[in-house]
């Protein structure tokens, strides 16, 4: 494996995880002792932050997929605005949750996870365009794309930071719904995405996940479901490539064709 597509996949896994964490904790926390809440109000903020800096890093690497898909420029994309949005307004809660957290009442942590959700869903659509370079087309495959990487990011989040072994059923979920991304793609990302093996990956990451409900040990079920979410990276990268790929393809067949 290249290391590109190896950095390519912890940005990928670190991202959904930030985002999934940023819904399923807060929503767990609700009406905790301020004790069992200071660690994520002390950790959030970094975990955002580093979250953010993977994504920026990936669109820069990811340059051509990112037209293609439609996330840039950011200022005429709907789904970059949406991002930024609902990125910034989880920054000010996390900063909100930092210095006046122990003010925060039991009903505000309800609404933190909401913020949490809304920018799960937003960057499951940006990378879900990443992958497919289809972010203006019609038709179900981005939401049904969106859909399983939002899960995906949901489950792990929740396996990967809670001690409970029934809550890793929604990873179980999640990892059920994996192999949907790959028929999920537009066909000319499709076949060459089957050909390169992505399917293998996505199987094995669901064949990860779906086992963390039945692992009793919160190390190793953690354990599990980061790398189920890494290898679901590493497809996500190789799907992006071949996106990007084709699309610095297309000057040059538009250019032989007007010859």
């Amino acid at each position: 494996m290249r290391l590109e597509s190896s950095i390519a996949a912890l940005g990928f896994a670190l991202i959904a995880f930030s985002a999934g964490a940023h819904a399923v904790i807060p929503w767990r926390l609700r009406g905790s002792p301020p004790e069992a809440r200071r660690p994520w109000a002390l950790g959030a903020p970094l975990l955002l932050s580093l979250a953010a800096l993977a994504f920026l890093l990936l669109i820069g690497r990811m340059e051509d997929a990112a037209i293609a898909s439609g996330l840039a420029p950011f200022a005429a994309s709907r789904w970059s605005l949406a991002l930024g949005t609902t990125g910034a307004a989880l920054c000010l809660a996390d900063l909100l949750l930092l210095f006046a957290g122990n003010r925060l009442e039991d009903r505000g942590w309800p609404l933190l996870a909401l913020f949490g959700a809304a920018a799960t869903l937003a960057q499951a659509f940006a990378l879900a365009a990443l992958a497919g370079g289809d972010a203006q087309a019609p038709g179900a495959a981005l939401p049904l794309r969106a859909a399983v990487l939002a899960a995906l990011a949901l489950g792990a989040a929740e396996a990967i930071s809670s001690n409970a072994p029934r809550l890793a059923a929604y990873a179980s979920l999640a990892g059920l719904g994996l192999p949907l991304f790959a028929f999920a793609l537009p066909q000319a990302v499709r076949e060459p995405f089957l050909a390169a093996g992505g399917l293998a990956f996505l199987g094995a990451a669901a064949a990860l996940l779906f086992f963390t409900r039945f692992v009793a040990r919160p190390a190793r079920r953690r354990a599990l479901a980061l790398a189920g979410l890494v290898l679901a990276g590493f497809a996500w990268a190789r799907a992006v490539d071949l996106a990007g790929a084709l699309a610095g393809q297309l000057p040059a067949l538009e250019e032989r064709e007007l010859e």
